[in-house]
């Protein structure tokens, strides 16, 4: 049994090629690919092209990415040239629509702002109408509240009178007592349910003017988010027309001390995205 146990087991000896055979053919396979490179003139040209290729596109990608980068900066200095220059009340020739626009969005700009300071002033009073409501309410759920323990407690008081009471032997006397008692907790339960009663009514007041007062702060939340959107627009239409204004001066040059830094700015830019298209002109084989 044992001689056929270990005929059984698997013979590792008889099977694949030795490691040192593995190694030797893969250098083998190795230098015969280096040696078809060196004699194949033009996988070697193709190779070559497709590592240049792969550099050129990088290349291109980055000077693209500066070519953004600089266009965004010199459109960011011609929106503050307009300003400057809307400031200083300095103009151009062929700027008179712009400005005459730029003087309306102002104004409704100027008209918007003012209804929301009102909307959120008309808020805030609303918040704190809301807060000093939930206090008052509260003052006055707490103060009945008060007012109605003791009942609750000589309840209590009677209830455990009454229980001892009908422990005792049955007699005439007691059966007074018994009547007086359950007397006395008709009054107490009418006093309970007349505070029970009033909380209920301080409740109901309370949901009723939270709702009022939910709904106009719901209200003029809306209106609030409503101007801010408006003013929103106007402030992207009054930038596009800044933009265009430090257009039109950067192209006429108007002069203006103030001015002078801002298109020394914009002169160093322009050369530089000269450059940058040039260069891209260049790599892209144009």
């Amino acid at each position: 049994m044992e001689l056929i146990a270990f005929q059984a087991q698997p013979s590792f000896q008889r099977e694949g090629l030795p490691y040192w055979m593995f190694y030797f053919l893969l250098c083998v396979i190795l230098l015969l690919v280096i040696f078809i490179f060196l004699r194949d003139k033009q996988l070697r040209m193709r190779i070559s092209a497709f590592l240049a290729g792969a550099r050129r596109r990088s290349i291109l990608v980055r000077l693209k990415f500066q070519l953004k980068k600089e266009r965004q900066k010199r459109a960011k200095l011609l929106l503050e040239l307009g300003k400057k220059a809307w400031e200083k009340d300095i103009q151009a020739n062929d700027s008179d629509l712009i400005r005459t626009e730029l003087a309306r969005l102002l104004e409704r700009k100027k008209a918007s702002q003012l209804e929301w300071k009102k909307a959120y002033d008309e808020l805030e009073r609303l918040h704190r109408e809301l807060e000093t409501a939930a206090r008052l309410h509260e003052k006055r759920a707490q103060e009945k509240r008060a007012e109605k323990e003791p009942f609750d407690l000589l309840m209590k008081k009677k209830k455990e009178e009454e229980k001892k009471l009908k422990k005792t032997p049955p007699s005439k006397e007691k059966e007074i007592q018994l009547a007086a008692i359950r007397k006395e907790k008709e009054a107490i339960h009418k006093e309970i349910e007349a505070c029970e009663d009033r909380l209920k009514d301080i409740e109901t007041e309370a949901r009723q003017e939270y709702y009022n007062l939910d709904k106009s702060i719901r209200y003029w939340t809306k209106v609030k988010e409503r101007l801010e959107h408006r003013i929103k627009n106007i402030e992207a239409q009054e930038e596009a027309l800044f933009y265009s204004l430090g257009k039109n001066l950067e192209e006429k040059r108007v002069d203006g001390r103030e001015l002078e830094p801002l298109y020394s700015q914009i002169d160093t830019i322009n050369q530089r995205i000269t450059t940058l298209l040039h260069r891209i002109e260049i790599l892209s084989g144009g």
